[in-house]
């Protein structure tokens, strides 16, 4: 009976720490704001399917139409956190897995090695409903971005 006490408490605690190591503040919908009055805003949705796993989006609303950009997945896959999105190389697309590494508490960077563009991701939770996002390529063809999402939903 103690066995089975401990055995329930260590995993439970490893349950716990491994929740915690999953950049869950990303759930929501974000929106990012255009430089530009004309062209409107962007979005990042996040969906928690469970707590080791996201579904998101990225898209633009242009009057009643809305344009997908991509469709993304962070999930643990093999003992890490995975971000699973397009990416380029070679000027050819394809469905990129890049591997989170948890900075600090508020700071995450996904990084694939395949990829050109973008070849990492970084999310910094702000607080108060902000998240600030930055992208790497390794080409001098892309451009590296940096942007703010706020929360909206």
């Amino acid at each position: 009976m103690k066995r089975f006490l401990v055995l329930t408490v260590l995993v439970f605690a490893f349950a716990v720490s491994w929740a915690q190591d999953f950049p869950s503040w990303l759930a929501g919908k974000w929106e990012i704001p255009s430089q530009s009055a004309m062209s409107g805003s962007s979005y990042e949705d996040w969906t928690s399917v469970s707590d080791n796993y996201l579904i998101g989006r990225t898209y633009r609303i242009f009057g009643n139409e809305t344009m997908y950009f991509d469709n993304m997945e962070i999930l643990q896959e093999g003992g890490m956190v995975v971000l699973k999105m397009s990416a380029e190389k070679g000027g050819k697309r394809f469905v990129g897995s890049f591997v989170g590494t948890k900075l600090c508490n508020d700071l995450w960077a996904f990084v694939c090695a395949e990829a050109d563009s973008p070849s990492a991701i970084y999310y910094r939770n702000l607080g108060d409903g902000q998240v600030y996002v930055w992208t790497e390529v390794k080409t001098g063809f892309d451009v590296c971005t940096d942007f703010i999402m706020y929360k909206r939903k």
